[in-house]
């Protein structure tokens, strides 16, 4: 099931997202305060997250991107361990896009790393439309590119 993120889900994911042991403290703190600020007072944000018999299993989180006219930027998408290829991470990604559809936007981009490690991130993003537009070098670290997907919410003719 996939629901809205709730106060409910605040602790669970934070916990999942912990547990993962790709987030750290930073990251985990920044993920925090982002989500605290969206329970408190909901903007255009958009949060969502996966139920697996009754436990949040995933979540996707997405804004607008600022100083453009309706590209939104997809910032995380992450699955527990263990329920990969479930089909979560595709119902959460149907959310999303139902609801960009819903507020009238064009673009939705993501951004990940050539890393092996998100070999399988890279995979899905593909999957499910998105294509690679371009890629900055040594962006991360030494080495370390950062990839930009777009998937079009909206057909332009339309």
């Amino acid at each position: 099931m996939i629901r809205k993120t709730s106060p409910e889900d605040r602790t669970p994911l934070l916990t999942l997202l912990q547990e993962s042991g790709k987030f750290d403290a930073d990251g985990l703190e920044h993920v925090a305060e982002t989500l605290d600020a969206y329970l408190s007072s909901p903007g255009e944000e958009i949060w969502y997250t996966a139920v697996e018999e009754g436990t949040p299993v995933g979540v996707a989180y997405c804004r607008p991107e600022p100083v453009t006219l309706g590209t939104w930027n997809l910032l995380m998408i992450w699955m527990k361990k263990g329920v990969e290829g479930k089909g979560f991470g595709s119902a959460l990604m149907s959310s999303i896009f139902d609801e960009l559809q819903d507020r009238k936007a064009r673009l939705l981009i993501v951004e990940t790393t050539q890393g092996e490690e998100f070999a399988g991130a890279r995979a899905f993003y593909e999957k499910i439309g998105f294509t690679l537009e371009g890629q900055v070098n040594d962006f991360y670290d030494e080495g370390a590119h950062k990839l930009m997907y777009t998937k079009r919410v909206t057909d332009p003719r339309a």
